[in-house]
């Protein structure tokens, strides 16, 4: 990273720190001689891209701690050998371990399976979807737990692309508030989610 670079960021960080802390002229000064890790200096791009805002110097630090660990395991992750993945930070890289978990409502319930085993012996090395047009975009759950309802409308689309050739973006409200057996944004299941279905056709978006 360069000098004019590395001095824009530190600045931009900087006016982003004195913002949040509400700082004295006397107390910037000192922070202004502060050197910033790299972590830091990723966080302060990440705090200036998403808007972040932490009514203290400890709120601050504690955020920072959180990143600095998502971070860790990011890197961790991209440099594993042989992996074709690969992940990086978004507007969730400063959450807990437990605020993460609130968004993950899936409930494993018992049901009767249905299974249908098909031969996959003739298949293609790979099909996108995406760019065959079989995909809506990516949605936002917000702070609901429903992944169970957008993971039930994700399949629900590709089958009727697949079935019809049109791509019809489906309700994950309906199912969060109507679909019985489930718990709305406490959480859910897929199968549940698909019973419910059988009886009550979905509404698009």
């Amino acid at each position: 990273m360069n000098k004019q670079i590395s001095a824009s960021i530190a600045a931009v960080g900087l006016a982003a720190t004195v913002a949040l802390y509400n700082m004295s002229a006397e107390t910037t000064s000192l922070y202004q001689a502060e050197t910033f890790s790299a972590a830091e200096h990723q966080f302060m791009e990440f705090v200036a891209k998403y808007g972040r805002t932490y009514g203290t110097k400890a709120e601050y630090q504690f955020r920072l701690n959180e990143f600095t660990q998502r971070l860790a395991e990011i890197e961790a992750h991209n440099s594993k050998n042989g992996e074709t993945s690969t992940v990086g930070i978004n507007k969730f890289a400063d959450y807990t371990k437990e605020e993460l978990k609130q968004l993950n409502g899936l409930r494993i319930e018992e049901y009767p399976a249905n299974e249908t085993v098909f031969d996959v012996s003739n298949l293609k090395d790979e099909v996108n979807w995406v760019t065959a047009g079989g995909v809506t975009p990516v949605k936002n759950q917000g702070q609901c737990g429903s992944c169970w309802s957008f993971s039930t409308t994700g399949a629900m689309e590709g089958a009727h692309f697949v079935a019809t050739g049109n791509l019809v973006s489906l309700s994950e409200s309906q199912l969060v508030d109507c679909s019985w057996l489930n718990h709305g944004c406490n959480g859910g299941s897929m199968a549940l989610a698909f019973m419910y279905t059988e009886k009550h056709p979905l509404e698009t978006e």
